[in-house]
């Protein structure tokens, strides 16, 4: 089993940070006005905010198993049979996804008999598609 971590482009780590500050601004301007603990539902709020913020920066990540291809990011999972896989290209597409760069790879596949794709960043893609590669081979 290998695990590869999504890459992380600065500007979305940057953005992450600057609202992370400015709800930590915002929470310790509550306290100090003594307004927090009138109304802590909002520091709660806050707080979550950052969680989930935070939350695909620390868990997207892309595991490679013998069969499977298992993508993670947040709550979401996508398990995809390596046999599945029809083809894998370099891609630049903004789409949502779980990836955290636009440096990305489409990966599509079979599933139910339908064609399917999703998008993944591997912060080492040249590592990521050998891996895939040496599983199975692509046309």
């Amino acid at each position: 089993m290998q695990t590869f971590r999504s890459k992380k482009d600065w500007w979305i780590l940057g953005f992450i940070i600057a609202a992370t500050g400015i709800l930590l601004q915002m929470l310790w301007s509550m306290q100090l006005r003594g307004t927090l603990q009138e109304y802590p539902e909002h520091g709660l709020v806050y707080a979550l905010t950052i969680a989930i913020m935070w939350w695909p920066v620390m868990n997207t990540r892309y595991i490679l198993t013998q069969d499977h291809l298992m993508i993670h990011s947040m709550f979401l999972k996508w398990t995809i049979s390596l046999s599945d896989i029809q083809k894998i290209t370099p891609t630049n597409n903004p789409l949502s996804s779980p990836a955290l760069s636009l440096d990305r790879l489409k990966i599509d596949y079979q599933k139910d008999g339908k064609s399917k794709s999703v998008l993944v960043s591997p912060k080492d893609k040249q590592k990521f598609i050998e891996a895939l590669q040496s599983n199975r081979s692509y046309d």
